[in-house]
């Protein structure tokens, strides 16, 4: 298929935003024996099904492989072993339903967007240390499958503060409130008096650039007043990389690849003992990111003499970001028959950004102003939340103790978009990325409110029988009941079926009601409208529904010989009023909307060069799977010990109903959605994953390889009909981690991700050199970047 596309991106689109189980501590919710002892390797590859959770229960003590739901623990020492800088990719290295792709340009590519079970980034809840995390104040408005998302930024928190990553793969609305529709991902930090360690890390991929070096350090410190502190730091740095295809022209193309970033990150923890039955307890997390981007080339003869005077051999414009993000919590905790936490956190991201070695042409030749750096704007966004939960375990004469949990929450939201200097959007505004006007600039807040009950019951030995209710209200949104039922029963001491049925919704964010951008040249305009906007109003666009859900799993935990863990768990998510960004809505309607929102159109401007996009409850969807895990703790006699893991995760995304357009749309034959929506939400994700891992440990020395199996991703990509179809094909990468400890405090690893250089299926360079001089599909799962190799030192402290 083919599309007629501008060659370099339109402003407008502001992008900022392996299911390989480790083998080093991935927790598999089924029973598990204890490792036989041995020499202690790099990362902890015993039983992980006897980790205790905190995550989709209202227990205390309760294990993994005794969760009515599927839950998966991974440890620091897994996320370690990885070899990966960061957060999400670490997780999507080993988690089965976590997918994380390589969308986004520029300083897109920073803010990571991920999902669970082939939903949306914004539908999978985060929490730090049973709390929800503070949203990113960017908001990934392309057109691919995180299209529309808002949502946390996991590579904020620092990798050195992370204690272990609890993954609940089930919708718990009813339990923790928006959002928690694919499931909960709750980090929790590390809290002990009696570990620390320090880590350096340095790499690059086999391509030569996209440099790396991070340094991790942690230590847990006993207070004289009986307390503990656990402080944490990191630093991390990526250098480009550049896997753009041929620009065609003098000027090369560096858009598609990572940008040039410095993180600097520390994390603390804290609890005090106030009595015998009370603690206080606080921690708290912050982040500083500074980010250069490169954007599409332009090159020499393509604007004024006076440009190319400034300019010979043409310009690739850079995108800066200067990100701050900060969370605190402070709480009191009490203990006994009734445990009550009282707590409240603050939480606050903001970005600005530059346009630098660029140039405004009308501002040029209108005013002879050179300029070549320019402030474009920026956002912040703010999370107050304050939480009250009590939980009481009391006898009703049944099997097991009944365990009754409510609380009550009240959350309080702000965010804004800042408009740029005037020189940066005057007339068409820098190339690459004008400044948000003062008519995209936002400065908006709400509140919402919350309550809820829970009660697990255990009527006879082997069953489990738990239910939730939790109800919400947002100011401009409106209320929600939401429901839950889970229950688990042990046929056997080895084998043991789960099932669970729930309701769910995703409140619309401040940001994706607000989100606006506008763009104005003599060849073509574009405008991202808010909605309740003029513009957005003239071209009907409705207020935002909250995103509603029904879900239903059903799965069996099992242990069929000694050693060997299998879990199989089957799922359905039915998703109403899914929020998407439209399809681009061209012609006169668009150049209507952009004048009623104050920006003056120039006169003779095509109709047909003129866009408008907004977001949209557009459809229904249907997602269903299923998700197998197994593990098996091999002994190895005198070679050691060997630990393998298998997974295997399937997803199929269908859509169930297209959501009429507004009638002045329609009477205009303008549609909602278009072949890039629909193969966003249906294809843009593979639909089979499947791993196998390895790891052994023998006295000093410990070796993890892991092989991950994707199937095709497809993707509809361009501005308009007919569009071209990208693949990325069916691929296996692996990954490699060797390591030696020189003593028992001290080891040196060596690595590889992407062990044989694998890439996506490479887009021919005419369809590139349209779709912004890609080379390969961005919504690969694994990366565009190729293999990357690394040696990591590590000492505990």
């Amino acid at each position: 298929m083919a599309l007629s596309v501008v060659s370099y991106r339109a402003p407008l689109r502001l992008a900022l935003v392996s299911l390989g189980l480790s083998a080093s501590s991935m927790a598999l919710a089924a029973p598990q024996a204890p490792a036989p002892a041995t020499d202690a390797p790099a990362a902890d590859i015993g039983t992980s099904g006897d980790a205790i959770i905190v995550t989709g229960t209202r227990e205390s003590g309760r294990l993994a492989r005794q969760s009515a739901t599927p839950i998966d623990v991974v440890k620091a020492d897994t996320l370690t072993a990885t070899g990966q800088s960061n957060l999400v990719d670490s997780l999507r290295s080993v988690l089965p339903s976590f997918n994380a792709p390589a969308v986004g340009y520029d300083v897109g590519a920073l803010a990571r967007t991920f999902a669970l079970r082939g939903l949306s980034p914004s539908q999978t809840l985060i929490l730090v240390n049973g709390k929800r995390r503070h949203l990113s104040s960017s908001i990934y408005a392309d057109s691919d499958p995180s299209q529309g998302s808002n949502v946390v930024d996991l590579d904020m928190i620092p990798l050195a503060a992370v204690g272990r990553v609890e993954v609940l793969r089930d919708g718990a609305a009813a339990q923790y409130g928006s959002d928690a529709i694919a499931g909960v991902i709750n980090v929790i930090l590390k809290d002990d008096a009696n570990s620390g360690g320090v880590s350096v890390q340095g790499g690059k991929y086999y391509a030569g650039d996209g440099t790396s070096i991070q340094a991790n350090a942690d230590k847990g410190v006993a207070l004289k007043d009986g307390g503990v502190l656990h402080l944490s730091a990191g630093y991390r740095y990526q250098d480009f990389t550049n896997r753009s295809g041929d620009s065609g022209g003098v000027q090369p193309a560096k858009v598609q690849g990572m940008p040039r970033s410095v993180v600097v990150s520390g994390g603390y923890d804290y609890t005090r003992p106030l009595g015998e039955t009370l603690d206080f307890y606080s921690f708290g997390t912050y982040a500083w990111r500074k980010a250069r981007a490169n954007e599409n080339p332009r090159q020499p003869g393509w604007f004024s003499d006076a440009v190319d005077a400034l300019y010979p051999q043409g310009f690739t414009p850079q995108e800066t970001l200067n990100e701050h993000d900060f969370s605190v919590t402070g709480g009191i905790k009490s203990h006994g028959d009734w445990a009550v936490d009282l707590s409240s956190t603050y939480g606050r991201d903001t970005v600005k950004l530059r346009n630098i070695s660029t140039i405004n042409p009308d501002l040029l030749a209108d005013t002879g102003n050179a300029q070549t750096d320019f402030n474009v704007g920026g956002f912040a966004a703010s999370e107050w939340t304050s939480n009250l939960d009590v939980k009481h375990q009391f006898d009703l004469g049944l099997a097991g103790p009944a365990t009754f949990a409510f609380g009550a929450e009240n959350r309080y939201e702000t965010y804004e978009i800042r408009a740029g200097e005037p020189t940066s959007y005057y007339s068409g505004g820098p190339q690459a990325f004008p400044g948000f006007r003062p008519s995209d600039a936002a400065n908006v807040h709400r509140n919402s409110v919350a309550g809820y009950a829970d009660l697990t019951l255990r009527p006879v030995k082997a069953w489990e029988l738990s239910g939730a209710l939790r109800w919400e209200h947002y100011n401009g949104v409106g209320s929600r009941l939401n429901g839950k039922l889970a229950s688990r029963y042990d046929v056997t001491d080895r084998f043991a079926l789960r099932g669970s049925v729930s309701t769910g919704f995703h409140a619309p964010t401040l940001a994706q009601q607000n989100y606006s951008a506008t763009t104005v040249t003599t060849g073509y305009a574009s405008i991202q409208l808010p909605l309740g906007s003029p513009g957005a109003n003239l071209l009907g666009a409705p207020a935002l529904k909250p995103e509603t859900s029904t879900s239903a799993s059903l799965g069996f935990v099992a242990e069929p010989v000694h050693g060997l863990s299998i879990t199989v768990d089957a799922y359905r998510i039915d998703v109403k009023n899914r929020i998407i960004e439209s399809a681009y809505l061209y012609g006169d309607l668009a150049q209507a909307a952009i004048a009623a929102n104050g920006t003056t159109i120039p006169a003779g401007l095509d109709p047909g060069n003129v866009s408008a996009v907004f977001f949209t409850n557009g459809v229904d969807t249907r997602t269903q799977g299923v998700d197998m895990t197994a593990s098996w703790m091999m002994p190895a006699g005198a070679l050691g010990r060997i630990r393998w893991d298998a997974g295997l995760a399937y997803v199929d995304t269908t859509i169930r109903r297209v959501h009429a357009a507004p009638a002045v749309l329609a009477n205009a034959g303008l549609s909602l959605v278009d072949a890039v929506q629909r193969t966003n939400l249906t294809t843009a994700t593979p639909s089979w994953k499947a791993s196998l891992a390895a790891a052994w440990s023998s006295g000093p020395l410990d070796l993890t390889l892991r092989n991950t199996f994707y199937s095709n991703a497809r993707q509809a990509q361009g501005y308009a009909e007919p569009y071209y179809i990208i693949d990325t094909g069916a691929r296996v990468i692996t990954d490699l981690d060797i390591g030696y400890r020189v003593t028992p405090q001290v080891r040196v690893g060596v690595g590889a991700n992407n062990l044989f250089d694998v890439h996506p299926r490479m887009i021919p360079t005419a369809i590139g050199q349209a779709l912004n001089y890609d080379r390969y599909s961005h919504v690969a799962p694994y990366g565009i970047n190729g293999g990357s190799y690394y040696l990591r030192l590590t000492v505990n402290l």
